[in-house]
């Protein structure tokens, strides 16, 4: 079985020529590389999701406050609010739960990169929300059309559900292919190469839970893709906070209209592979100011200066 591949076409080929899952396949070329056994491949990949499954219970019950002061208990105070624009019980979760895991992150919580520590909650955030709105009663029964609120889930211990397995794993084959074609580092390409290509992840994702091909889970990859092409990677003191943590939660957003665009019959023009080399083709036109090192953007407003220079001062 060939274990590398470097773009969606040569994946769907290896799949078709080994009549295997997109899912099967991951774990199989996980295995490969790493020389572990595929049921420990399974034993990871369920602690990795009971992880990211803390991350947002821990986000949603503590009061997330880091010691810059840049990240005040978004999601705590997202999910108590008692007014609100949107209702649908999976975009709100969606927001909390992905300001969750990254206001974790901020304070140095544990987290698992997806596909870095700065876009973290976005591919779980995003899969978390549909689990508990569409397949988990307990959950799903927490809120109503009415409710803005949104309860501090409960824990679930694996070993999980093969559909829930499956979401993460498809959503890591887009991320290997960002990888290997361009880059995920915000230092070389951008805020597009960590929260765009984690959109993309999550929406491939939230495509294959709704029982879509791999081919129209792609699509919906690069739908998400094409919507965060160019976005600068600007953190204010240096700091993955602002505009990071926020970012995660817009970006679940943008990944979820690709899904629901796609699920209506909608397709990307420009296939993934393509925008992920478009993807590295801006990245590497991108000012070296609005690459990670804080010297452009944002970083460099009166407000973003004034934090650093306390930040600096303490």
């Amino acid at each position: 079985m060939k274990y590398r591949f470097l773009t969606f076409t040569e994946l769907e080929s290896i799949l078709n020529t080994e009549h295997i899952s997109a899912q099967d396949y991951a774990i199989k070329r996980e295995a490969f590389i790493t020389g572990q056994s595929e049921n420990e491949i399974q034993t990871e990949l369920d602690r990795r999701i009971s992880i990211t499954r803390d991350g947002i219970i821990k986000g949603l019950s503590e009061k997330q406050i880091s010691r810059s002061g840049l990240t005040q208990a978004g999601a705590v105070t997202y999910a108590q609010a008692s007014r609100g624009m949107i209702q649908d019980q999976l975009l709100r979760r969606s927001i909390a739960y992905s300001l969750a895991i990254n206001e974790v992150n901020a304070c140095g919580g544990r987290v698992v990169a997806f596909p870095t520590a700065g876009s973290s909650g976005i591919v779980p955030g995003a899969i978390w929300a549909w689990w508990d709105t569409r397949r988990n009663p307990a959950e799903a029964r927490s809120g109503g059309i009415s409710s803005y609120e949104i309860a501090v889930p409960q824990k679930i211990n694996p070993p999980y559900d093969e559909p829930l397995r499956g979401a993460f794993l498809v959503s890591s084959l887009a991320g290997v292919l960002a990888a290997q074609t361009a880059t995920l580092a915000g230092s070389e390409g951008g805020c597009q190469a960590e929260c765009g290509v984690a959109g993309a992840m999550a929406a491939a994702a939230l495509t294959f839970l709704e029982g879509l091909s791999l081919k129209e889970c792609f699509s919906a990859a690069a739908l998400s893709l094409k919507n965060s092409l160019g976005l600068a990677c600007d953190p204010v003191a240096g700091l993955v906070e602002v505009p990071c943590v926020k970012r995660n939660a817009f970006t679940a957003m943008n990944a979820i209209t690709a899904a629901d665009i796609t699920l209506a019959g909608i397709q990307s023009v420009i296939p993934f592979d393509e925008v992920v080399w478009a993807m590295k083709q801006i990245g590497d036109a991108l000012p070296s100011i609005i690459k990670e090192n804080s010297t452009g953007g944002l970083a460099v407003t009166p407000t973003g200066l004034a934090f650093k220079a306390k930040l600096e001062e303490t």
